[in-house]
């Protein structure tokens, strides 16, 4: 495992990082341009994807946990309309702050918590890919963003967080 922690490979990680960034936006943009995404009342495009969740927590091997297929049921069904604008709207500052470099651990965590998500939705496509990456990429802690916004913004953070404690 220190092998990835070697700066040697920063660039590995940086190119990593924004392809991931930018697997994030695509999807996202598509969504925020879908009129059955984002404005409809109902939340037609994921209200579809949900119940479909639902419908595979059945059989006997079903792709979808029941306590999942519950919290979906029971969450986010009844706020579809909410999540239609959280999902798109979620994935592309995910994928700004991965291409960026900015707040690049919290985006990791965000899209690999979002993929998760999708994979226990039973939704499998490009999820595992996705989130394996982001769990290397989150692994590899300060190397994913060497070359990015964060290696100027943590040391500020840091520094103000040191003078405010002592």
């Amino acid at each position: 495992m220190k092998f990835l922690k070697n700066t040697y490979f920063t660039v590995v990680w940086t190119i990593l990082r924004v392809w991931l960034g930018i697997q994030w936006i695509v999807p996202a943009i598509e969504k925020l341009k879908d009129p059955t995404w984002v404005g409809s009342k109902s939340g037609v495009a994921i209200t579809g994807f949900l119940k479909g969740a639902v419908a595979k927590a059945t059989g006997e091997h079903p792709a979808v946990q029941g306590w999942y297929a519950a919290f979906v049921q029971n969450v986010a069904l009844p706020n579809a309309q909410f999540f239609s604008y959280l999902i798109p709207v979620g994935e592309l500052l995910v994928g700004v702050s991965l291409i960026l470099g900015a707040a690049t651990i919290i985006g990791l965590f965000a899209g690999a918590f979002m993929n998760l998500n999708y994979l226990l939705a039973g939704t499998t496509s490009t999820n595992p890919t996705l989130y394996t990456v982001a769990i290397i990429l989150i692994a590899v802690g300060a190397n994913a963003y060497l070359i990015g916004l964060d290696r100027f913004i943590v040391p500020y953070i840091k520094e103000k967080f040191r003078s405010q404690v002592a």
